[in-house]
């Protein structure tokens, strides 16, 4: 069988490894129009400022050698331009056509372009992967004031790493905080303070409407009508799954690439898993794309067992998010915020938890801050709708964990009898 997959990250790995667990023989060709073998994505503000380089491991998913190892074959720096799914091929930008029986669509995002003039001058940069990460390295020592569009988890870490390399730096966000759909006003308070801590203005609830200069940037124009003098721009609002070739392909499309429980498209032979794909949300009960990494390599490693043959269901997932900002580390999973779920929270401190549960009592999400060591049991609750009536009243205690279980719930979780 000839397995071909369209992208080369976090779905892409544990797709060829889930394979290769079961399939010795079988054909996998992976193509990327990126030169390099599959890093971490997270890790670009790091690499940016020079606390990682490429030639460490720790950048990388998988050491060298894992596609060899692997007997795979590599098409990099190519990009795919078209999907032919009666003739069951991919045609590359060079003309060359590669024929499939199983195709996997794991191409990931690509970044959102707000409406904004200017955005073609020198100085501007995106973050989305390590051709633009380079880009902006080069241009830090052309940067005295950047200015960050857009509050998320990429542009709340530029701003941090930009900030501690001495450079004068700006963020603005469209939303009242940053993080706006990872954490509550509360937990996006300790952020607020953190970056605050380190020189970082922060501009919330205006967006940036151009971008002025001559040849460089050299002014920042949101829409209040302030202006801010700067050199150097970094566009982080956020990345779109990247559709376009499923759509032009006549795969059903909505946000993403929609798929069964199976991780299959709309064509038997074609699956998409990542950043890319439509799945179902536990928590939401609803098909959306959810990009983040743990739920991609799932869904890679299911597409891959099902492209074999084998009925593996992909049980759904939920949005989960951890960073560190200054001295403030934070994880939270599911609904964040909520006028009609329970909310249990408390406030310590440096410390914060909230936590969010239906009318079943079942935990729809968490906030955890500065006491995160738990994150694990509150997840496994979350995806396995565990009944939490008789434990949540015990939930803000610091010192919450598995002895508030009863013995014979213990015994049985911890021999990993319940799934």
């Amino acid at each position: 069988m000839k397995i071909v997959i369209v992208g080369n990250s976090v779905a892409a790995v544990n797709a060829i490894e889930a394979i290769r667990e079961k399939d010795k023989i079988s054909s996998i060709t992976v193509v990327s129009d990126e030169n390099y073998r599959a890093y971490s994505h997270p890790l670009l503000p790091s690499l940016v400022v020079g606390e990682v380089s490429r030639s460490e491991e720790r950048f990388y998913y998988r050491r060298s050698g894992f596609y060899e190892n692997n007997k795979v074959n590599t098409v990099l720096g190519k990009r795919v331009v078209k999907l032919d799914l009666e003739g069951k091929t991919v045609e590359l930008d060079n003309g060359e056509r590669l024929e499939y029986d199983k195709l996997l669509l794991a191409c990931g995002g690509k970044p959102i372009k707000p409406p904004m003039e200017g955005l073609d001058l020198e100085g501007v940069h995106t973050l989305t992967n390590i051709k633009s990460a380079d880009k902006l390295r080069k241009d830090l020592k052309n940067i005295s004031h950047c200015v960050v569009v857009g509050g998320g988890l990429i542009g709340s870490k530029v701003a941090e790493k930009l900030a501690k390399k001495g450079i004068k730096v700006t963020l603005v966000e469209l939303a009242r905080r940053v993080l706006f759909p990872v954490l509550d006003d509360t937990g996006a308070d300790y952020i607020h303070r953190e970056l605050k801590g380190l020189g970082v203005t922060l501009m919330l609830n205006d967006s940036v409407s151009a971008l002025d200069g001559d040849g460089r940037v050299g002014q920042v124009i949101l829409k209040s009508g302030k202006k801010i003098d700067a050199d150097g721009v970094v566009v982080a609002v956020g990345v779109a799954p990247n559709i376009d070739l499923a759509k032009d392909a006549n795969l059903d499309v909505d946000r993403g690439i929609v798929v069964n429980d199976f991780m299959q498209t709309s064509n038997e032979n074609v699956y998409a898993a990542g950043d890319v794909a439509q799945a179902y949300d536990i928590v939401m009960g609803l098909k959306r794309p959810i990009p983040i990494l743990p739920l991609a390599a799932r869904q890679g490693r299911v597409a891959a067992l099902n492209m074999l043959g084998m009925d593996v269901k992909y049980k759904g997932g939920f949005p989960m998010n951890s960073m560190t900002i200054g001295k403030t580390s934070f994880i939270s999973a599911g609904i964040v915020d909520s006028e009609e779920l329970e909310v249990l929270s408390i406030q310590k401190g440096d410390e914060y938890r909230k936590f969010l549960v239906d009318e079943d009592n079942r935990l729809k999400g968490m906030i955890l801050i500065n006491n995160i060591e738990k994150a694990g049991m509150f997840n496994w609750m979350i995806q396995n709708r565990f009944d939490v009536s008789w434990i949540k009243d015990t939930f803000l205690n610091s010192d919450f964990g598995w002895k508030y279980f009863n013995k014979a719930f213990r015994v049985l979780r911890l021999d990993r009898k319940i799934k």
